[in-house]
């Protein structure tokens, strides 16, 4: 069995090891990729919605709930289409209307920012 000072200096050698950097150079450099290509559809996006909410004269306290709002209807439109993704914006929109901090009458705009900004018509 190793000492502790041996597993200290074996994981300090494993830790240098210019195998271990291109590794994690090579991984680092793909997640900047997937997030510049997330900020590059996420933001124009968030942009739509912001406009939808300035034509509603959304109080600028509100917009916060709307962004967790826009942010899980974002996920959603990424992994779902169709049918699914209608009931799914339905189910949000429904808890969304629901919370007490939104109000319980801005179902529609909600809605309006589903159909501007995904094109998704909720029922």
């Amino acid at each position: 069995m190793r000492t502790a000072a041996q597993r200290i200096a074996k994981y300090n050698a494993r830790m240098l090891s210019t195998l271990l950097d291109p590794t994690l150079a090579a991984v680092n450099a793909q997640a900047v990729t997937n997030y510049n290509l997330y900020v590059q559809d996420f933001y124009p996006k968030q942009v739509q919605m912001r406009t939808i909410l300035d034509s509603f004269s959304m109080p600028t306290p509100m917009i916060a709930g709307f962004e967790a709002f826009f942010g899980e209807l974002y996920h959603v439109s990424k992994v779902a289409t169709g049918d699914i993704l209608t009931a799914a914006a339905a189910v949000l929109v429904t808890k969304w209307s629901d919370t007490a901090h939104l109000g319980a009458g801005n179902a529609s705009v909600l809605k309006a920012v589903a159909l501007g900004v995904f094109g998704i018509t909720v029922p």
